[in-house]
């Protein structure tokens, strides 16, 4: 999907409506953009993402949830740095989606799926490590404790 400079102009007119808190948005300094847009967008499909915007020319590559500003930006540069950045997951299954896909697009496990109870009695979630080195993990705050239990005896 391509997007012109108009529609940059258009998104960044929909953040500027927005409430100002949180989290804006996450860049990542990536070597070889190509690789990380295939790894991102399969990996974080699951958990909703979606191009939101693409500009082949500025070798960037903007990824957000349907009908919202894009918050994850791929740029690529030759100073990748690495980051940890945690993303939601509305349930358990798609904490293993996630993780089952980045691994298919190249990722290598960092934490594989299991339950947290360091984090909370009902937090799931499941850690990967990208090509630069950034770990991306989603987590499911709100695991039922009925997922959690099986989950426990898979492991």
């Amino acid at each position: 999907m391509f997007y012109s400079v108009d529609m940059a102009t258009a998104l960044a007119s929909k953040r500027a409506e927005r409430p100002a808190y949180g989290i804006d948005r996450v860049t990542i300094v990536t070597c070889d953009l190509a690789a990380a847009r295939a790894l991102y967008e399969r990996a974080l499909r699951p958990l909703g993402f979606r191009v939101v915007f693409d500009w082949p020319e500025g070798r960037r590559v903007y990824l957000g949830l349907p009908g919202e500003p894009s918050s994850l930006w791929l740029v690529e540069g030759s100073d990748p740095g690495r980051i940890r950045i945690a993303l939601a997951a509305p349930d358990q299954a798609a904490v293993e989606a996630f993780f089952a896909a980045a691994l298919a697009a190249g990722a290598t496990a960092r934490e594989h799926p299991a339950p947290r109870p360091e984090l909370t009695d009902r937090a799931y979630s499941a850690a990967i490590v990208d090509r630069d080195g950034n770990t991306i993990e989603a987590v499911c705050w709100h695991a039922e404790r009925s997922e959690l239990r099986t989950a426990e005896r898979a492991a």
